[in-house]
């Protein structure tokens, strides 16, 4: 009996030891099989980046070239890629892809956006395209795709973008639609795009944008329109950009700004309508404005500027009104920002006007003296204004020219440098020329050649018919500039309890001259009054 057991004991035993090697060697062989077959499938698959055959359509450079190790990957497109093309699929090799940028060669052809690679690219974050042809951005283009964040659509000659082309993308903080033809913006076109902060459709063809075509965009911080053809703005256009910090309007058709017309966009601090053909400007166009900071309204056809059309705008430190056609700056203009030009960061600039010379710019002397930017005090100091002279005649203009042809013949350089440094751009050559006689202890060109500190000669100019001189503001001295006779607008205004009338005293005791008061003071009181003036600015 015992002999029974230990032979069966005996033989478990050496059945189990017999099973483990083959157990082994059946799992080896099934983890092998397994491998191989991984070997072959991934051996049959199309990796992006690392493709050989010819004939494709495309080449990819990736940041790394091992199956789905690449995160950057930069396509160039050589041919035509259909949409149907099995090519497509091959993108699934490299499915943690990051950041996916397509550039057209000129011998290739590419008309549509990828929607499906997209929806299987679940790591996207940013998507770049360029130099195609797709012409329309079709309904639900990017729909859903909450991975991207960054958009960049330019240069593909985009003309229209159709309802919902982006919509529900949750982290979408960026689109760039630069340098394509899009002619309008339609409402609808951006929505549900939560987190979206800036949206560039610069150097495009665009004459209309819709109300409310931003209407979705409540979290928008900056919206580029530069360089479209943009004629008319209204308040309704900029409807729901409650969050907008910048807006750039530069290089439009804008001819005149309307009442509120950015009253939608209390955040906005920057304002940029530099290159436009604005004449006229509201009185209450900057309503609501409490926070802008920075008005760009350079090379503009501006002649003249409401007096309170800065009132809605308080916190305004850079303004800059270069190469308009103003004739006066009054010291109303700039009364609710005056003391924001006075520290270190402000910038004001009025260079390349029509100033006229007259006791309206006795304000700039204080903003000389009271500014802690040395760079404006530096700008202002080279500003130049129209002094008309009442003894010059076309005659002596016409004297002038001889003489100044005359000086040039005897002393070339000297004379083309005062030419030059005295020209002002965009102004025909012939309305400027150099007078030969004495004036203003200028002296005449005879004397110039022995002088070694001579001044250069003033500029003679012909304005609305006026003959005189242009003239560095500050080399005129307060009491010599001419104050015109009141308009019936100024005597009807100063009738009337407007603060804007009012003489301002400036922070260190400056006396100002406002545009109504000073008009309206017989000649003694305006003696005294050029002379306080001058015993501060001094």
């Amino acid at each position: 009996m015992w002999s029974v057991i230990r032979i069966a004991v005996v033989l478990e035993l050496c059945l189990l030891i017999l099973a483990v090697p083959l157990s082994e060697g059946v799992t080896s062989r099934l983890r092998n099989k397994k491998k191989a077959t991984k070997e072959t499938k991934e051996s049959k698959e199309v990796n992006i980046c690392d493709l050989e055959r010819r004939e494709a359509p495309f080449f990819c450079y990736c940041d790394n070239n091992g199956l789905r190790n690449a995160s950057d990957t930069n396509c160039l497109i050589f041919n035509k890629f259909e949409e149907v093309n099995p090519l497509w699929s091959s993108f699934s090799s490299q499915i943690y892809i990051e950041k996916l940028t397509f550039t057209v060669r000129p011998d290739g052809s590419f008309t549509y956006i990828p929607t499906q690679v997209l929806k299987q690219l679940k790591n996207l974050h940013v998507f770049n395209i360029h130099y195609a042809k797709i012409h329309e951005l079709v309904e639900n283009v990017f729909s859903n795709l909450s991975s991207i964040v960054e958009i960049n659509l330019s240069k593909n000659m985009i003309s229209g973008i159709k309802r919902n082309a982006f919509n529900n993308m949750s982290n979408l903080t960026f689109i760039n639609l630069d340098e394509n033809q899009i002619v309008e913006v339609h409402r609808d076109c951006f929505v549900n795009l939560p987190m979206l902060k800036k949206l560039m459709v610069n150097r495009n063809n665009i004459t209309v944008i819709y109300d409310k075509a931003f209407y979705y965009l409540n979290s928008l911080q900056e919206l580029e329109l530069n360089g479209n053809q943009i004629n008319v703005i209204t308040r309704d256009m900029f409807t729901g950009l409650r969050s907008l910090q910048k807006l750039d309007l530069r290089s439009n058709l804008i001819s005149m700004i309307g009442e509120s017309s950015f009253a939608e966009m209390p955040e906005l601090q920057e304002l940029e309508l530099d290159q436009n053909q604005i004449k006229f400007i509201s009185e209450k166009a900057l309503a609501g404005m409490r926070n802008l900071k920075k008005l760009r309204l350079s090379e503009n056809k501006l002649v003249a500027l409401d007096a309170d059309f800065l009132n809605e705008a308080p916190a305004i430190y850079f303004l800059d009104l270069r190469d308009n056609l103003l004739k006066t700056m009054t010291f109303d203009n700039v009364k609710p920002i005056v003391t924001n030009l006075y520290n270190n960061v402000s910038y004001f600039y009025l260079d390349g006007n029509k100033l006229t010379c007259d006791c309206k710019l006795a304000w700039i002397w204080g903003l000389r003296n009271e500014t802690k930017n040395s760079k404006l005090r530096e700008d202002l100091e080279e500003l130049t204004c129209f002094l008309e002279s009442k003894n010059a005649s076309l005659k002596s203009v016409k004297d002038a020219e001889r003489n100044s042809a005359l000086a040039i013949a005897r002393n070339p350089g000297r004379n083309n440098d005062y030419i030059n440094n005295f020209k002002e751009k965009n102004v025909a050559d012939e309305d400027y020329l150099e007078d030969g006689t004495d004036y203003e202890g200028y002296g005449n060109y005879d004397d110039l050649e022995s002088k070694d500190t001579a001044k250069p000669p003033a500029k003679v100019e012909i304005l609305d018919g006026k003959v005189g001189f242009i003239k560095q503001i500050f080399e005129l001295k307060l009491e010599d500039l001419p104050c015109p006779e009141p308009s019936r607008e100024d005597l009807m205004a100063s009738e009337q309890p407007s603060s804007r009338h009012a003489n301002a005293i400036g922070s260190s005791g400056i006396f100002f001259f406002s545009s109504g008061k000073a008009h309206n003071v017989n000649q003694s009181v305006l003696a005294l009054s050029f002379l306080f003036t001058a015993r501060f600015f001094t």
